[in-house]
């Protein structure tokens, strides 16, 4: 981080400004490698490590993910493959253009961070800012996340993309006790990420205070099936059956099982290698044979050529503390209640573009 980047951070607890308590390690841009900042008034201290600012303990409450970034991911950053079009990874997984909302309104919700300040709520290794960052230029950009992939983000971007480093703020830590203050940011986005934080609908609150009014918002999470069981008008051209919703009720019920037994039935070293062979090579190949294809549908894992790329994947859908999935219905009074006003619908649910206008509801 850089000196200037502290005016952006507040202490999470008492919503105070933070000051510089030290410098240990500085680079020779001027970039604070390691150090400390502080709360005056309490106290309170917080470290800056590998140049960025921490606000949670090195435990999480969700270690799952930890365990995903610092063990499986080993630095690689896997999930950097999701924004490569040449790669599979980028029809089965990619977020970003799916949830442009450009084929309704003719230009990318994303072109709303242009020259602004930005926040990319729940970072994880960070591909998704990189494209935000290469591709629509915010003025800054900062990206939290709660777990260890801060540091897998923070070495990729050294590497790979060190001429972002001035526009990037990289910031540990919880979306429950954010260190920002009430409308900071004039576009923040969220794309899969906060239906995993055990409180879906409260992390969607914290997200909508830190937006400025007239500010915009893009986030996408887990969605819940929501058809109609009974169709008979002659202009509905896609419908849900029985004969279409059965399967994918099995379907979902097997997963269900799954994640049950992985979660708290199963010693997590057991899991892990359980996953690591339903996401072999060999298995992959088998599952794709005419006489075991049955196999996906008992156990549906990712399809993907790469070893690495399926097990961190497969670990993520099975063995995650919190993957609540919502309907629309769920959502919406959340929204109306932090004065949102829905500008787009993604055609992959449940993924909304809002504006912030709390003066709408009243006229």
């Amino acid at each position: 981080m850089y000196e200037e980047d502290i005016d952006l951070l507040v202490c999470p607890r008492s919503r105070r400004p933070l000051i510089l308590e030290s410098v240990d390690v500085r680079a020779p841009d001027g970039e604070i490698e390691e150090g400390r900042l502080k709360e005056p008034e309490s106290g309170r201290s917080y470290a800056i490590r590998n140049g960025i600012p921490r606000f949670v303990e090195e435990s999480s409450y969700n270690a799952s993910w930890d365990y995903k970034w610092r063990v499986l991911d080993g630095g690689e950053g896997l999930n950097y493959r999701i924004i490569d079009k040449s790669d599979v990874a980028y029809q089965i997984h990619d977020l970003f253009d799916r949830n442009d909302h450009k084929a309704a309104h003719g230009s990318a919700v994303y072109e709303r961070a242009r020259g602004g300040v930005a926040l990319d709520l729940g970072c994880g290794v960070g591909q998704y800012s990189v494209r935000l960052l290469k591709e629509f230029s915010p003025k800054k950009l900062v990206s939290l996340d709660l777990t260890g992939g801060v540091d897998v983000f923070r070495t990729i971007v050294k590497k790979r993309y060190p001429e972002l480093l001035p526009q990037l703020l990289i910031v540990q830590a919880s979306v429950f006790e954010m260190p920002f203050r009430d409308e900071q940011f004039d576009f923040i986005m969220s794309l899969g990420v906060l239906m995993h934080t055990g409180n879906t609908r409260q992390a969607i609150t914290e997200m909508f205070r830190r937006l400025k009014v007239g500010g915009h918002v893009n986030f996408w999470i887990y969605c819940s099936e929501n058809v109609a069981y009974s169709v008979a008008e002659p202009n509905r051209s896609f419908t849900y059956t029985m004969t279409t919703v059965v399967p994918i009720q099995k379907m979902h019920r097997r997963v269900a099982w799954w994640i049950r037994l992985f979660r708290g039935r199963m010693p997590h070293s057991v899991v892990v290698r359980f996953l690591k062979f339903m996401s072999s090579d060999f298995m992959y190949k088998l599952m794709q044979r005419n006489g075991f294809r049955w196999m996906h549908q008992w156990f549906p894992t990712v399809v993907h050529p790469d070893y690495a790329y399926r097990l961190i994947n497969n670990y993520d859908g099975y063995v995650n503390t919190w993957c609540d999935t919502w309907n629309e219905k769920e959502i919406f009074p959340t929204l109306r209640e932090n004065g949102l006003v829905i500008r787009g619908m993604s055609d992959w649910r449940l993924g909304l573009w809002a504006i912030k206008d709390p003066d709408f509801y009243e006229r």
